[in-house]
């Protein structure tokens, strides 16, 4: 993947899906680095993520976003990568039952918190002749569902928020792509829906690939880019 010696920092690399990818990203033997919010996170993770550099951040507010990029690129001189993995998801709820505690969580939590970070990282990597961004939209962001529609709608704003700032660095050598899984395989989705066939959800390994292969050489003719990772759902 040419991926040895590049600097990553995956936000949310303490998630069931982030510390996947950091796991992922070491094999190729980057530098990475990664944001947590709670100390809880973190010891769910520590075995799994390595010599990996973990960063405390609330990347939904603006200061804590410029001083985890600060953090990362005082100790590794340069961001490469940034694969933005935190997000959250709301039961179904028609929108006349929504709440607006709860649609501000969805746009926070989904894509504030992308455009944070997808800012920073442009802003980081100006001037570079080699940039990965990597956003999380999902299925439901591409095919709204009723009953979704703040996490439907934010998840599309990730989308089209990639679209446009890949745009705007088109030929740089700079790309940002997103993509949208289904329901991914986690122990937390395997709990809340036993009855659902997860033969046919998405590994988080499967995404990581995908990733990777994104942020590599062969991936950089691909930007602007929500790539369609529904499985078999």
């Amino acid at each position: 993947m040419s991926l040895q010696g590049k600097t990553v920092l995956v936000t949310g690399g303490s998630g069931a899906l982030g510390s996947v990818i950091v796991q992922r990203f070491s094999a190729e033997q980057a530098q990475v680095a990664l944001s947590y919010l709670t100390g809880k996170e973190m010891e769910r993770v520590k075995g799994a993520i390595g010599q990996s550099l973990a960063v405390q951040a609330d990347v939904t507010k603006e200061a804590d976003v410029v001083k985890l990029f600060d953090v990362v690129a005082k100790q590794f001189k340069r961001i490469d990568i940034v694969v933005n993995t935190v997000g959250g998801f709301l039961a179904r709820k028609p929108v006349a039952e929504v709440s607006l505690e709860e649609w501000d969580l969805m746009m926070n939590m989904n894509l504030k918190s992308a455009f944070l970070c997808t800012r920073e990282a442009l802003r980081r990597m100006k001037g570079q002749l080699y940039g990965r961004i990597v956003n999380m939209s999902a299925m439901v962001g591409l095919a709204p569902s009723p009953g979704r529609a703040p996490y439907a709608i934010s998840k599309a704003g990730v989308s089209l928020l990639t679209d446009l700032a890949a745009q705007e660095v088109k030929g740089s050598g700079i790309t940002v792509n997103a993509i949208a899984p289904s329901i991914i395989k986690t122990e937390a989705n395997l709990a809340s829906m036993p009855d659902q066939d997860s033969k046919k959800w998405v590994k988080p390994e499967e995404i990581a690939d995908l990733i990777c292969y994104l942020c590599s050489d062969a991936g950089g003719i691909i930007t602007g880019t929500t790539v369609k990772a529904h499985g078999g759902v």
